[in-house]
Parts: structure tokens; C-alpha cells; sequence
């Protein structure tokens, strides 16, 4: 499966001139963790809710381009899902921009939407017994009364 079913593509971004309380107070308005920061269209970095920790919490001088992480991983959106989990856990991230090849931002990919993936599979291979069943419920020793499924 590429990256490219999976990736949110609905992606509120934001400029490197935007102030980093300001941006917080988005992130927690939106329930995000993740913004990825944009100039010109092109990418130019993320910032996260590390970021802004690192950065001392959102101390109302600094900007996203000052906190935020520069140059940060990325994946094309023809990369196979599994590339881009082996990517996450290498670096030991929650999110990647998915650019194009002119690098303009096109999605993001977080952790929680390969979670999403996962349990979407999960619940698809659930298939119904090959063969019929009872159940027994005992209310005594003595007395099991039998349950057809």
C-alpha cells in the first residue's frame, strides 16, 4: 500500500513567521501535534509539540521558524507504507510530510493514522467460523442448558 492512501491530506500548516504561542494555542485548539511550517508553498519545516517544549513552552518572542525542526524527513507519496513506518521508528519521529517532487507539501502521515490503518485491517480479517457452535451455560452441577450460536 503507498503512503499516499494513507496520509491526511487536510493539513492545517503554517508560516515560520507565525509565533510559537500562537501556533500552540492552534495545536490545542485542533488536537494536533503536528504542524507542518510552509513558505512559498514549499516546505520548510515542522513544528511539534517537542518542539515547542524544547523551545521552553511558548514564550510569546519566539516564532515557528525559530523552534520549529528544519529540514525534516520526508516521503514521496508513491513510498510504500511500510517504508514509511521503518522511517518513524528509525528516527524515532510521529510525523512526515509527504512532498511532491517539487517538494511542495501534498499530506502528512502520522503515527496515529498507521494506528488507524492497523485497525481498519484488523476488524477487515474478522470472518465468521468455518463450522456451527453451542454454547453451555451451567446455572448448577447439574443443569447446562446449551445456547445455539
Amino acid at each position: 500500500m503507498k503512503t499516499a492512501a494513507v496520509m491526511t491530506r487536510d493539513v492545517v500548516v503554517v508560516a515560520p513567521t507565525v509565533g510559537a504561542a500562537s501556533a500552540s494555542r492552534m495545536m490545542d485548539r485542533l488536537r494536533v501535534r503536528h504542524l507542518p511550517v510552509v513558505e512559498a508553498r514549499q516546505l520548510v519545516g515542522i513544528l511539534s509539540d517537542r518542539d515547542l517544549l524544547r523551545a521552553g513552552g511558548t514564550d510569546s518572542s519566539l516564532t515557528c521558524g525559530e523552534v520549529m525542526t528544519a529540514a525534516p524527513i520526508t516521503c514521496p507519496p508513491d513510498a510504500s507504507v511500510g517504508q514509511l513506518a521503518a522511517l518513524m521508528v528509525q528516527h524515532k519521529i510521529d510525523s512526515i510530510p509527504i512532498v511532491g517532487s517539487s517538494g511542495v507539501l501534498i499530506g502528512l502521515c502520522t503515527s496515529t493514522d498507521l494506528l488507524s490503518l492497523l485497525i481498519e485491517r484488523a476488524q477487515a480479517q474478522v470472518l465468521p467460523l468455518p463450522f456451527d457452535y453451542r454454547l453451555r451455560v451451567a446455572a448448577s452441577d447439574g443443569d447446562a442448558r446449551a445456547f445455539a450460536a
